[in-house]
């Protein structure tokens, strides 16, 4: 879960390892996400369906605690340990549990992006094409 400043703005990028049960291909990730921007949405998420709205509560639970809105990327791999569907409650419980315990520091948004690209089984090119949070967030003005 990576916040930064700004208005409120929310997507969950899952990545689904070849042969896991959402992703039956045995050559490559297969990337799935959804975006919502301040204004929210107005249609029902397909992609991620559930598992988005579930990582939306957890992080909207944790900004509400501390009176606050961000920008927010959820990056979740479903990987092939997974042998059965669980449902959203793991995702809502996996967010939740983010936030507890210790947690990182970065300048920017693409400095956390950098920290985080080693644990990724993806490629930030892939996720950038993937993701509109990390294809569009640039530097303000206002962060110098």
């Amino acid at each position: 879960v990576i916040l930064a400043p700004g208005n409120w703005e929310f997507e969950l990028v899952e990545m689904k390892a070849p042969d896991s049960v959402w992703n039956p291909e045995a050559s490559d990730y297969y990337l799935a996400s959804a975006h919502e921007g301040y204004e929210g949405r107005t249609g029902y998420v397909e992609e991620t369906a559930g598992a988005y709205y579930a990582a939306r509560l957890g992080v909207l639970e944790h900004l509400q605690e501390r009176d606050r809105q961000a920008k927010c990327l959820v990056l979740r791999e479903v990987t092939d340990d997974y042998w059965a569907p669980v449902g959203v409650w793991q995702v809502r419980e996996g967010v939740r549990h983010a936030f507890e315990g210790d947690h990182g520091e970065a300048e920017t948004f693409h400095d956390a992006l950098r920290a985080l690209e080693p644990q990724l089984p993806i490629s930030r090119t892939a996720l950038r094409r993937k993701s509109n949070l990390v294809a569009g967030l640039q530097t303000a003005l206002t962060d110098f």
